[in-house]
């Protein structure tokens, strides 16, 4: 683990012991993009309410599909339940219904329960980085500084282990001059195993001592390792944030 990146990264963004302390963390989510429009059907994702786990993989979003039902991603399952908490729908391996033969449709549009599953793990991602990069079997590395603008970003290599929820096994985290996530690159491999894509960072705010990323954007990545202007494959806007514990 590249500790002094690592725990510099840390630092800005609450600090290790804060970050051990938290329960969860709720936001209002609002969402659209390329991504959304297009596998995922209807508005499912335009506003929602979030629960992340911090310290265990899973999230809660509500409502979902619809009124009166969440979505939840709970430690590689996803399951729709009623307000009451009674089991609507679930898959116990959701992952691997995106793959293979059984996968296809899935190229051109996703159910209910593969909507909660690729929305709760990437969000608990989201939401717990860099927490996130101390899992156990979490492989940390600095790479090469990368020059953005008149800027210069650190970079953190990452290899995450087989069994954890995430986009693609090794990732790259951006942080700019103050250790605060700017970009995250991935192959978001449910979409696509040619789903390369730059998730951009903005508008970082605190909520519990913890920094938060408020505005995220995921764009196509060109040659040259830039990101192209168009098109948004994924938008998020952040609000209302809160954090149990800590």
């Amino acid at each position: 683990m590249s500790a002094g990146l690592l725990g510099e990264v840390l630092e800005a963004h609450g600090g290790l012991e804060r970050w051990r302390a938290a329960r969860a963390v709720r936001a209002r989510v609002r969402s659209g993009g390329f991504l959304i429009r297009t596998r995922t059907p209807g508005n499912r994702f335009a506003d929602y309410r979030l629960t992340v786990d911090v310290q265990e993989p899973r999230a809660v979003m509500d409502p979902f599909p619809r009124i009166g039902q969440r979505g939840v991603f709970d430690r590689g399952e996803a399951r729709i339940e009623g307000e009451g908490g009674e089991v609507l729908a679930s898959r116990a391996d959701p992952r691997a219904a995106f793959f293979g033969r059984a996968g296809l449709r899935r190229n051109l549009r996703w159910d209910a329960l593969d909507s909660a599953y690729f929305a709760g793990y990437a969000m608990w991602n989201y939401m717990t980085t860099p927490y996130l990069l101390t899992r156990p079997g979490v492989e940390v590395s600095e790479g090469e500084p990368w020059r953005q603008g008149e800027q210069e970003w650190r970079r953190l290599e990452v290899i995450f282990p087989e069994g954890l929820d995430t986009h693609s096994r090794r990732q790259t985290f951006y942080v700019d001059a103050r250790g605060v996530l700017r970009r995250h690159d991935y192959v978001a491999e449910v979409v696509g195993r040619w789903a390369r894509a730059a998730h951009h960072c903005a508008d970082h705010a605190q909520a519990g001592g913890l920094v938060f990323p408020t505005r995220r954007w995921v764009r196509p990545i060109r040659p040259g390792n830039r990101s192209l202007p168009f098109p948004t494959i994924v938008s998020l806007e952040l609000s209302e944030l809160q954090v149990e514990g800590g």
